[in-house]
């Protein structure tokens, strides 16, 4: 099979799940609760995901999806991917104000079932939406551009995402 022109993305995207399994595994913890422990790890699990999730999303949504429109020749046709953004972004919040509520405290049992619905939810939801990436969106840039185009637009979504990084995540 021969190299695909997408690879940087697909890399990011492999890196950015080992990282996103962090969720599944807290989820499937919860009830061995250890106040000081768990709650750093969720600390750390949120940091993870407003630091490097969130910043990719917004470039993806700059650089790559406006590419895939222009490839597919379907303007407005990510709508859908930004909508998925939206909603991942809106439960990173929800999940960052649930942990600041039992932060330092052991949770109560239905506070622990809110937060396992919260963890696994965004973690099914961010695997599901990297596959449509993976599957759906990069085979379209694969076939459309050439490695010239590829690099201009790998470097395009680095350094968008670095300027994300340095600006604070608003929503839509």
């Amino acid at each position: 099979m021969a190299t695909e022109l997408t690879e940087p993305l697909r890399s990011e995207h492999r890196d950015l799940v080992s990282k996103l399994d962090a969720l599944r595994v807290l989820g499937a913890t919860l009830d061995s609760w250890q106040p000081g422990r768990t709650d750093v790890v969720l600390a750390e699990v949120i940091s993870m995901l407003r630091h490097d999730l969130l910043p990719h999303a917004r470039a993806e949504e700059a650089v790559l999806y406006p590419a895939v429109e222009q490839a597919m020749g379907a303007p407005g046709a990510m709508a859908t991917m930004v909508a998925d953004h939206r909603e991942i972004a809106r439960r990173v919040e929800a999940l960052a104000v649930t942990a600041a509520a039992i932060e330092g405290k052991v949770p109560r049992p239905d506070q622990l079932e809110d937060l396992r619905a919260q963890l696994l939810g965004l973690w099914a939801i961010l695997l599901l939406h990297l596959e449509k990436e993976e599957d759906i969106l990069l085979p379209v840039l694969d076939e459309h551009l050439n490695a010239d185009e590829a690099r201009a637009l790998f470097d395009a979504l680095a350094a968008h995402e670095h300027r994300a990084l340095d600006t604070p995540h608003t929503s839509r």
